[in-house]
Protein backbone atom coordinates (compact mmCIF):
# COMPACT_ATOMS: atom_id res chain seq x y z
CA UNK A 1 0.00 0.00 0.00
CA UNK A 2 1.39 3.40 -0.96
CA UNK A 3 -0.01 6.82 -0.15
CA UNK A 4 0.95 10.30 -1.33
CA UNK A 5 0.05 13.17 1.00
CA UNK A 6 -0.19 16.46 -0.86
CA UNK A 7 -1.03 20.03 0.12
CA UNK A 8 -3.87 21.58 -1.87
CA UNK A 9 -3.47 25.24 -0.92
CA UNK A 10 -0.52 27.60 -0.37
CA UNK A 11 1.11 25.29 2.14
CA UNK A 12 0.56 25.05 5.91
CA UNK A 13 -2.45 22.76 5.42
CA UNK A 14 -1.50 20.30 8.17
CA UNK A 15 0.33 17.70 6.08
CA UNK A 16 2.78 16.99 8.90
CA UNK A 17 0.01 16.05 11.31
CA UNK A 18 -1.76 13.84 8.77
CA UNK A 19 1.48 12.10 7.76
CA UNK A 20 2.43 11.54 11.40
CA UNK A 21 -0.99 10.04 12.06
CA UNK A 22 -1.01 7.71 9.05
CA UNK A 23 2.69 6.77 9.18
CA UNK A 24 2.37 4.76 12.37
CA UNK A 25 2.47 1.46 10.46
CA UNK A 26 4.51 2.67 7.48
CA UNK A 27 7.73 0.97 6.46
CA UNK A 28 9.05 3.99 4.55
CA UNK A 29 8.12 7.68 4.56
CA UNK A 30 9.60 9.79 1.76
CA UNK A 31 9.83 13.57 1.65
CA UNK A 32 9.95 14.32 -2.05
CA UNK A 33 10.46 18.05 -2.54
CA UNK A 34 11.60 21.34 -1.07
CA UNK A 35 14.00 22.08 1.74
CA UNK A 36 14.03 23.91 5.08
CA UNK A 37 11.63 26.49 3.67
CA UNK A 38 8.83 24.08 4.60
CA UNK A 39 7.78 23.72 8.22
CA UNK A 40 5.76 20.70 9.34
CA UNK A 41 4.18 20.73 12.79
CA UNK A 42 3.83 17.43 14.63
CA UNK A 43 2.62 16.73 18.16
CA UNK A 44 4.22 13.55 19.48
CA UNK A 45 3.63 12.29 23.02
CA UNK A 46 2.20 15.69 23.89
CA UNK A 47 5.27 17.59 22.68
CA UNK A 48 5.01 19.98 19.74
CA UNK A 49 7.73 19.89 17.08
CA UNK A 50 8.30 22.08 14.07
CA UNK A 51 10.50 20.20 11.61
CA UNK A 52 11.73 21.41 8.23
CA UNK A 53 13.59 18.51 6.62
CA UNK A 54 13.04 15.22 8.43
CA UNK A 55 9.80 13.45 7.41
CA UNK A 56 7.06 12.85 9.97
CA UNK A 57 7.76 9.11 9.87
CA UNK A 58 10.91 9.70 11.91
CA UNK A 59 8.85 9.53 15.11
CA UNK A 60 8.41 5.75 14.69
CA UNK A 61 11.33 3.37 15.41
CA UNK A 62 10.65 0.92 12.58
CA UNK A 63 10.02 3.50 9.87
CA UNK A 64 12.71 4.58 7.43
CA UNK A 65 12.59 8.31 6.66
CA UNK A 66 13.92 9.22 3.22
CA UNK A 67 15.04 12.64 1.98
CA UNK A 68 14.76 12.22 -1.78
CA UNK A 69 16.70 13.68 -4.69
CA UNK A 70 14.07 16.36 -5.26
CA UNK A 71 15.05 18.03 -1.99
CA UNK A 72 17.72 20.58 -1.13
CA UNK A 73 19.49 19.90 2.17
CA UNK A 74 20.89 22.32 4.73
CA UNK A 75 23.03 20.03 6.87
CA UNK A 76 23.17 22.45 9.79
CA UNK A 77 19.38 22.42 10.07
CA UNK A 78 19.19 18.68 9.41
CA UNK A 79 21.70 17.93 12.15
CA UNK A 80 19.82 20.17 14.58
CA UNK A 81 16.58 18.31 13.87
CA UNK A 82 18.34 14.95 14.08
CA UNK A 83 19.71 15.81 17.53
CA UNK A 84 16.38 17.26 18.72
CA UNK A 85 14.39 14.18 17.70
CA UNK A 86 17.03 11.77 19.02
CA UNK A 87 16.83 13.41 22.44
CA UNK A 88 13.02 13.31 22.43
CA UNK A 89 12.66 9.76 21.11
CA UNK A 90 15.57 8.08 22.86
CA UNK A 91 16.88 6.72 19.57
CA UNK A 92 18.32 8.10 16.35
CA UNK A 93 15.68 8.36 13.61
CA UNK A 94 16.27 5.90 10.77
CA UNK A 95 17.32 8.22 7.98
CA UNK A 96 18.33 7.84 4.33
CA UNK A 97 19.55 10.92 2.47
CA UNK A 98 19.55 10.67 -1.33
CA UNK A 99 23.08 10.98 -2.64
CA UNK A 100 21.78 12.98 -5.62
CA UNK A 101 19.93 15.58 -3.53
CA UNK A 102 21.59 19.00 -3.55
CA UNK A 103 23.29 20.80 -0.67
CA UNK A 104 22.40 24.33 0.40
CA UNK A 105 25.73 26.12 0.81
CA UNK A 106 26.29 29.31 2.85
CA UNK A 107 26.69 31.35 -0.33
CA UNK A 108 23.17 30.43 -1.44
CA UNK A 109 21.75 32.38 1.49
CA UNK A 110 24.16 35.24 0.76
CA UNK A 111 23.00 35.33 -2.87
CA UNK A 112 19.37 35.58 -1.82
CA UNK A 113 20.21 38.64 0.27
CA UNK A 114 22.39 40.26 -2.40
CA UNK A 115 19.78 39.76 -5.10
CA UNK A 116 16.89 40.85 -2.91
CA UNK A 117 14.76 38.04 -4.30
CA UNK A 118 13.73 36.91 -0.85
CA UNK A 119 12.22 40.30 -0.08
CA UNK A 120 10.39 40.62 -3.41
CA UNK A 121 8.72 37.22 -3.32
CA UNK A 122 8.37 36.92 0.44
CA UNK A 123 10.53 33.80 0.68
CA UNK A 124 12.03 32.28 3.82
CA UNK A 125 15.55 33.50 2.83
CA UNK A 126 17.09 30.09 3.39
CA UNK A 127 18.85 29.88 0.05
CA UNK A 128 16.30 27.58 -1.57
CA UNK A 129 15.92 29.26 -4.97
CA UNK A 130 19.68 29.81 -5.53
CA UNK A 131 20.31 26.13 -4.72
CA UNK A 132 17.73 24.91 -7.21
CA UNK A 133 19.12 27.39 -9.73
CA UNK A 134 22.62 25.95 -9.31
CA UNK A 135 21.15 22.48 -9.74
CA UNK A 136 19.62 23.44 -13.09
CA UNK A 137 22.81 25.23 -14.16
CA UNK A 138 24.88 22.13 -13.30
CA UNK A 139 26.86 24.12 -10.75
CA UNK A 140 25.47 22.51 -7.61
CA UNK A 141 27.04 20.44 -4.87
CA UNK A 142 25.29 17.11 -4.37
CA UNK A 143 24.99 15.26 -1.09
CA UNK A 144 27.06 12.35 -2.41
CA UNK A 145 29.91 14.74 -3.22
CA UNK A 146 30.57 15.00 0.51
CA UNK A 147 31.65 11.35 0.40
CA UNK A 148 34.20 12.27 -2.29
CA UNK A 149 35.88 15.44 -0.99
CA UNK A 150 38.14 15.80 -4.02
CA UNK A 151 35.10 16.06 -6.31
CA UNK A 152 33.33 18.41 -3.91
CA UNK A 153 36.39 20.67 -3.72
CA UNK A 154 36.70 20.90 -7.50
CA UNK A 155 33.03 21.78 -7.86
CA UNK A 156 33.22 24.39 -5.12
CA UNK A 157 36.25 26.00 -6.73
CA UNK A 158 34.43 26.18 -10.06
CA UNK A 159 31.29 27.68 -8.49
CA UNK A 160 33.26 30.25 -6.50
CA UNK A 161 35.20 31.31 -9.59
CA UNK A 162 31.92 32.26 -11.27
CA UNK A 163 30.50 33.91 -8.17
CA UNK A 164 33.55 36.10 -7.60
CA UNK A 165 33.35 37.36 -11.18
CA UNK A 166 29.63 38.04 -10.84
CA UNK A 167 29.97 39.86 -7.51
CA UNK A 168 33.33 41.70 -7.57
CA UNK A 169 32.28 44.19 -4.91
CA UNK A 170 30.57 41.78 -2.50
CA UNK A 171 32.89 41.12 0.42
CA UNK A 172 30.64 38.24 1.53
CA UNK A 173 31.45 36.47 -1.75
CA UNK A 174 35.06 37.54 -2.26
CA UNK A 175 36.05 36.25 1.16
CA UNK A 176 34.85 32.70 0.52
CA UNK A 177 37.30 29.82 0.25
CA UNK A 178 36.42 26.46 -1.32
CA UNK A 179 38.60 24.59 1.15
CA UNK A 180 37.07 26.30 4.18
CA UNK A 181 33.53 25.77 2.90
CA UNK A 182 34.14 22.08 2.35
CA UNK A 183 35.80 21.63 5.72
CA UNK A 184 32.86 23.34 7.40
CA UNK A 185 30.26 21.21 5.58
CA UNK A 186 32.08 17.97 6.33
CA UNK A 187 32.26 18.84 10.03
CA UNK A 188 28.56 19.70 10.21
CA UNK A 189 27.45 16.65 8.23
CA UNK A 190 29.82 14.18 9.93
CA UNK A 191 27.22 12.31 12.05
CA UNK A 192 24.93 11.99 9.02
CA UNK A 193 27.38 10.88 6.32
CA UNK A 194 26.58 7.22 7.01
CA UNK A 195 22.93 7.97 6.15
CA UNK A 196 23.75 8.91 2.53
CA UNK A 197 22.79 6.37 -0.10
CA UNK A 198 20.74 5.42 -3.15
CA UNK A 199 17.21 6.48 -2.26
CA UNK A 200 15.71 5.50 -5.61
CA UNK A 201 16.84 1.91 -5.21
CA UNK A 202 15.49 1.72 -1.67
CA UNK A 203 12.09 3.19 -2.58
CA UNK A 204 11.77 0.98 -5.66
CA UNK A 205 12.59 -2.13 -3.62
CA UNK A 206 10.03 -1.21 -0.95
CA UNK A 207 7.27 -0.64 -3.50
CA UNK A 208 8.12 -3.80 -5.45
CA UNK A 209 7.84 -5.80 -2.24
CA UNK A 210 4.47 -4.25 -1.38
CA UNK A 211 5.72 -2.51 1.73
CA UNK A 212 3.74 0.40 3.16
CA UNK A 213 5.27 3.52 1.63
CA UNK A 214 4.14 7.10 2.22
CA UNK A 215 5.19 10.16 0.24
CA UNK A 216 5.10 13.43 2.16
CA UNK A 217 4.86 16.60 0.10
CA UNK A 218 6.03 20.03 1.21
CA UNK A 219 4.44 23.42 0.57
CA UNK A 220 1.21 23.24 -1.44
CA UNK A 221 -0.08 22.83 -4.97
CA UNK A 222 -0.69 26.55 -5.45
CA UNK A 223 3.04 27.13 -4.85
CA UNK A 224 4.15 24.66 -7.53
CA UNK A 225 6.86 26.14 -9.75
CA UNK A 226 4.98 25.13 -12.91
CA UNK A 227 1.33 25.12 -11.89
CA UNK A 228 1.15 27.62 -9.03
CA UNK A 229 0.52 31.38 -8.89
CA UNK A 230 3.79 32.14 -10.72
CA UNK A 231 6.07 33.98 -9.97
CA UNK A 232 4.91 33.86 -6.36
CA UNK A 233 5.78 30.19 -6.04
CA UNK A 234 8.42 27.92 -4.57
CA UNK A 235 11.31 26.48 -6.58
CA UNK A 236 10.27 22.83 -6.70
CA UNK A 237 7.37 20.74 -7.93
CA UNK A 238 4.84 20.32 -5.13
CA UNK A 239 2.32 18.20 -7.03
CA UNK A 240 1.95 14.47 -7.62
CA UNK A 241 3.35 14.96 -11.12
CA UNK A 242 6.69 15.95 -9.59
CA UNK A 243 6.83 12.97 -7.26
CA UNK A 244 7.99 10.42 -9.83
CA UNK A 245 10.86 12.57 -11.03
CA UNK A 246 11.93 13.37 -7.49
CA UNK A 247 12.10 9.76 -6.34
CA UNK A 248 13.44 8.45 -9.65
CA UNK A 249 10.54 6.12 -10.41
CA UNK A 250 8.56 6.90 -13.58
CA UNK A 251 4.79 6.92 -13.12
CA UNK A 252 4.92 5.43 -9.62
CA UNK A 253 1.93 3.22 -8.87
CA UNK A 254 0.62 5.02 -5.79
CA UNK A 255 -2.58 3.49 -4.45
CA UNK A 256 -3.88 6.54 -2.63
CA UNK A 257 -3.48 10.25 -3.23
CA UNK A 258 -4.66 12.13 -0.17
CA UNK A 259 -5.04 15.88 -0.59
CA UNK A 260 -4.88 17.98 2.59
CA UNK A 261 -6.61 21.35 2.95
CA UNK A 262 -7.70 23.70 5.71
CA UNK A 263 -11.35 24.54 6.35
CA UNK A 264 -10.32 28.09 5.44
CA UNK A 265 -7.32 29.52 3.53
CA UNK A 266 -3.98 31.02 4.50
CA UNK A 267 -0.99 32.37 2.66
CA UNK A 268 2.42 33.56 3.83
CA UNK A 269 4.66 35.63 1.60
CA UNK A 270 3.77 37.71 -1.43
CA UNK A 271 1.20 36.89 -4.09
CA UNK A 272 -2.53 37.14 -4.92
CA UNK A 273 -5.14 35.77 -2.50
CA UNK A 274 -8.74 36.22 -3.77
CA UNK A 275 -10.57 35.26 -0.54
CA UNK A 276 -8.35 37.19 1.86
CA UNK A 277 -10.09 38.91 4.78
CA UNK A 278 -8.88 41.74 6.97
CA UNK A 279 -9.34 43.45 10.30
CA UNK A 280 -10.92 41.68 13.25
CA UNK A 281 -11.97 38.68 11.16
CA UNK A 282 -8.44 38.00 9.96
CA UNK A 283 -7.04 38.48 13.45
CA UNK A 284 -9.60 36.03 14.85
CA UNK A 285 -8.71 33.34 12.31
CA UNK A 286 -4.99 33.94 12.77
CA UNK A 287 -5.08 33.88 16.56
CA UNK A 288 -7.46 30.94 16.92
CA UNK A 289 -5.69 28.94 14.23
CA UNK A 290 -2.16 29.80 15.37
CA UNK A 291 -1.41 31.06 11.89
CA UNK A 292 2.23 31.97 12.17
CA UNK A 293 4.92 30.46 9.96
CA UNK A 294 6.80 27.46 11.39
CA UNK A 295 9.96 28.51 9.52
CA UNK A 296 9.86 32.29 9.83
CA UNK A 297 7.28 33.05 12.52
CA UNK A 298 5.62 35.50 10.13
CA UNK A 299 1.86 36.00 10.53
CA UNK A 300 -0.09 34.31 7.75
CA UNK A 301 -2.77 36.10 5.80
CA UNK A 302 -6.14 34.43 6.27
CA UNK A 303 -9.30 34.07 4.21
CA UNK A 304 -12.34 31.95 3.44
CA UNK A 305 -12.18 28.57 1.70
CA UNK A 306 -11.70 28.90 -2.06
CA UNK A 307 -13.40 26.05 -3.92
CA UNK A 308 -12.13 27.27 -7.31
CA UNK A 309 -8.54 26.84 -6.16
CA UNK A 310 -9.36 23.61 -4.34
CA UNK A 311 -10.95 21.99 -7.41
CA UNK A 312 -7.93 23.01 -9.49
CA UNK A 313 -5.49 21.48 -6.99
CA UNK A 314 -7.49 18.26 -6.72
CA UNK A 315 -7.58 17.92 -10.50
CA UNK A 316 -3.83 18.51 -10.84
CA UNK A 317 -3.01 15.83 -8.29
CA UNK A 318 -5.69 13.30 -9.18
CA UNK A 319 -6.68 13.04 -5.53
CA UNK A 320 -8.57 9.91 -4.51
CA UNK A 321 -9.45 11.30 -1.09
CA UNK A 322 -9.18 14.42 1.06
CA UNK A 323 -8.27 15.43 4.60
CA UNK A 324 -9.82 18.59 6.03
CA UNK A 325 -7.97 20.25 8.91
CA UNK A 326 -8.60 23.02 11.44
CA UNK A 327 -12.39 22.72 11.35
CA UNK A 328 -12.34 23.67 15.02
CA UNK A 329 -11.02 27.15 14.15
CA UNK A 330 -14.40 28.01 12.59
CA UNK A 331 -16.34 27.26 15.80
CA UNK A 332 -18.22 30.30 17.04
CA UNK A 333 -18.87 31.87 13.64
CA UNK A 334 -22.55 32.62 12.99
CA UNK A 335 -21.96 32.14 9.29
CA UNK A 336 -19.17 30.79 7.12
CA UNK A 337 -18.39 31.93 3.59
CA UNK A 338 -17.25 29.67 0.77
CA UNK A 339 -15.99 30.96 -2.59
CA UNK A 340 -17.70 28.99 -5.38
CA UNK A 341 -16.54 31.09 -8.37
CA UNK A 342 -14.63 34.23 -9.36
CA UNK A 343 -15.83 37.37 -11.06
CA UNK A 344 -13.32 38.50 -13.66
CA UNK A 345 -13.98 41.42 -15.99
CA UNK A 346 -17.69 41.28 -15.23
CA UNK A 347 -17.93 37.56 -16.03
CA UNK A 348 -18.25 34.59 -13.69
CA UNK A 349 -15.64 31.85 -13.98
CA UNK A 350 -14.92 28.66 -12.09
CA UNK A 351 -11.46 28.28 -13.65
CA UNK A 352 -8.31 28.97 -11.65
CA UNK A 353 -6.07 31.28 -13.74
CA UNK A 354 -2.45 30.32 -14.39
CA UNK A 355 -1.32 33.96 -14.26
CA UNK A 356 -0.78 35.66 -10.91
CA UNK A 357 -1.67 38.97 -12.54
CA UNK A 358 -5.04 37.59 -13.64
CA UNK A 359 -5.65 35.95 -10.25
CA UNK A 360 -5.01 39.33 -8.63
CA UNK A 361 -8.01 40.72 -10.53
CA UNK A 362 -10.37 37.90 -9.56
CA UNK A 363 -13.09 38.78 -7.07
CA UNK A 364 -14.65 35.97 -5.03
CA UNK A 365 -18.32 35.08 -5.35
CA UNK A 366 -19.44 33.62 -2.04
CA UNK A 367 -22.04 31.22 -0.77
CA UNK A 368 -22.91 31.82 2.87
CA UNK A 369 -23.64 28.79 5.04
CA UNK A 370 -24.65 28.39 8.66
CA UNK A 371 -21.87 28.35 11.21
CA UNK A 372 -21.78 26.54 14.54
CA UNK A 373 -21.39 27.75 18.10
CA UNK A 374 -20.26 24.51 19.69
CA UNK A 375 -16.55 23.85 20.29
CA UNK A 376 -15.66 20.65 18.46
CA UNK A 377 -12.01 20.06 19.35
CA UNK A 378 -12.90 17.34 21.89
CA UNK A 379 -15.21 15.39 19.58
CA UNK A 380 -13.86 12.03 18.46
CA UNK A 381 -16.91 10.52 16.76
CA UNK A 382 -18.20 12.02 13.53
CA UNK A 383 -21.80 11.37 14.56
CA UNK A 384 -21.36 13.84 17.43
CA UNK A 385 -20.37 16.73 15.18
CA UNK A 386 -22.94 19.54 14.89
CA UNK A 387 -25.18 19.30 11.83
CA UNK A 388 -23.73 22.58 10.49
CA UNK A 389 -20.25 21.02 10.46
CA UNK A 390 -21.50 17.94 8.63
CA UNK A 391 -23.37 20.16 6.16
CA UNK A 392 -20.15 22.12 5.53
CA UNK A 393 -18.29 18.87 4.84
CA UNK A 394 -21.03 17.65 2.48
CA UNK A 395 -21.02 20.98 0.63
CA UNK A 396 -17.29 20.67 -0.05
CA UNK A 397 -17.57 17.03 -1.13
CA UNK A 398 -20.34 17.86 -3.60
CA UNK A 399 -18.39 20.81 -4.98
CA UNK A 400 -15.18 18.85 -5.64
CA UNK A 401 -16.63 15.35 -6.18
CA UNK A 402 -13.98 13.68 -4.01
CA UNK A 403 -14.68 12.16 -0.57
CA UNK A 404 -13.28 13.64 2.62
CA UNK A 405 -11.63 10.68 4.36
CA UNK A 406 -9.97 12.43 7.31
CA UNK A 407 -11.50 15.10 9.55
CA UNK A 408 -9.19 17.01 11.89
CA UNK A 409 -10.61 19.12 14.71
CA UNK A 410 -7.45 19.95 16.64
CA UNK A 411 -3.65 19.90 16.51
CA UNK A 412 -3.05 16.57 18.26
CA UNK A 413 -3.25 13.17 16.57
CA UNK A 414 -6.15 12.16 18.80
CA UNK A 415 -8.26 15.04 17.44
CA UNK A 416 -8.76 13.24 14.15
CA UNK A 417 -11.54 11.15 12.67
CA UNK A 418 -10.62 8.72 9.89
CA UNK A 419 -13.67 7.72 7.88
CA UNK A 420 -14.13 4.23 6.36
Amino acid sequence: MSTAILGLQWGDEGKGKITHLLAKNADVVVRFNGGPNAGHTVIDRGVKFGTHLIPAGAFYPNTLSVLSSGMVIDFAILREEWNMLSEHLGWHPRLLIAENAHVIMPYHRVLEELEGSGKHFGTTRRGIAPTYRDKSAKLGIRVGDLLRPDIALARLELRLSFLKREWPDAAEIQGLSAGSLLEEQLAIAAPLLSCIGNATETISHAMSNHQTVMFEGAQGTLLDVDHGSYPFVTSSSTTFAGLGNSIGIPNPQVDRRLGVFKAYMTRVGAGPFPTIVSGALEERLRTTGGEFGVTTGRPRECGWLDLVALRYAIQLNGCTGLAITKLDVLSGFDEVKVCRSYRLGGQLTDKFPLSAEVLERCEPEYDVVAGWDEPISQIRDESELPESVLAYIRLIERAVNVPIEVISVGPGPEATMVRN
